[in-house]
């Protein structure tokens, strides 16, 4: 009998709120939080189900051999109201050594951002843990961060071991490796309920901080520079923010179809809505006609399997952005 062909589907939205907001998990394999299909014969399953079962033919052979049966990147958003606690992440070596997990490298992309909201990144000068752990239990490290104000389409990167944190009214959607390693560094007095895991503190955490002065240029609101951006330049409304070992995002200001082939580099796409709906037209080959078309709306996002050879994706609404994340392998070369 001839194998089902794979074809992009919508995923499920879960929610979780805290005192100082909420978090919508958009795309996770994470085991406690594992989003789930919408659409087509593997709806109701969830992205941890067909990781076990379509191994390879979900991510691609490449992404596959790296990362294994553990889908590698997760999208959420982050709807802040208040004070989101200050939190850090640990690299892929150390969360690999201590929890026999991902590491958690990310991109903060604002959404939208009220009066009065602001960005808390990094160091504004050189510290050190003692500094750091006595301002953390005072309830003031404001004062060693760079505090920022942001603007609506700024995006950051936040890399390993760079306490961060976010003061309402803001929504920013999370890009990051599939990881629930954050550690709390200081709640602001507030009680964290669940939200951490009661392991994952600021003592735990001391050792792996990045304690040197937050690099400027990641400041500015945008991740790459000139050289990043002009991968993607060729491609209009297709801009590149971010582009890691763990993973690769891009802004599409989606004012045309695009067609995609993805049949030589194997990768599957992630898509979700910043604004406006979008829809993926796909070829007789990957789905029947029934099915060959999916619409997606504000806020939803749709994954591309790496078995789905070629696609069109094209606007629903004349203001849609979308962010796409995948993650692409280099092969190691030879050495003769």
């Amino acid at each position: 009998m001839e194998e089902k062909k794979l074809y992009p589907f919508r995923l499920t939205r879960i929610e979780d709120k805290y005192s100082w907001g909420s978090e919508e998990f958009r795309l996770a394999d994470l085991g406690y939080r594992d989003t789930y299909i919408q659409d087509g014969w593997l709806a109701g399953n969830t992205m941890g189900d067909v990781m076990e079962t379509y191994l390879d033919r979900i991510t691609g052979e490449q992404v596959f051999d790296a990362w294994g049966q553990q889908f590698p990147f997760q999208i959420r958003r982050i709807k802040v109201e208040g004070k989101m606690p200050l939190r850090v992440s640990p690299d892929d070596e150390t969360a690999r050594d201590r929890y026999d997990h991902l590491g958690k490298e990310k991109l903060w992309y604002v959404a939208d951002a009220g009066k009065g909201s602001r960005l808390l990144i990094g160091f504004r000068r050189d510290t050190d843990a003692s500094e750091l752990y006595s301002e953390c239990l005072e309830g003031n490290p404001v004062k060693l961060l760079n505090t920022l104000e942001p603007r609506a389409g700024q995006f950051f990167y936040i890399p390993a071991g760079t306490p961060h944190c976010a003061f309402g009214p803001m929504t920013i959607v999370e890009v990051s490796e599939s990881s629930a390693l954050d550690f709390c560094l200081c709640g602001w007095g507030n009680d964290m309920g669940d939200e951490f895991d009661e392991t994952l503190s600021i003592i735990d955490a001391l050792d792996f901080i990045k304690y040197d002065q937050y690099p400027e240029m990641l400041l500015s609101g945008r991740a790459g520079g000139d050289a990043a951006n002009a991968k993607s330049a060729s491609v209009p409304g297709v801009e590149n923010l971010l582009q890691l070992p763990q993973f690769t995002v891009n802004r599409i200001n989606l004012r045309q179809a695009l067609s995609i082939g993805n049949a030589e580099s194997e990768v599957c796409i992630a898509y979700t809505s910043i604004k406006g709906s979008f829809e993926i037209q796909t070829t007789p080959e990957v789905s029947p006609d029934s099915e060959r078309l999916l619409t997606a709306t504000e806020g939803e996002t749709v994954l591309i399997p790496a078995e789905c050879p070629s696609f069109i994706l094209a606007p629903r609404s004349s203001d849609a952005v979308l962010l796409e994340v995948m993650v692409e392998v280099v092969p190691v070369q030879d050495v003769i």
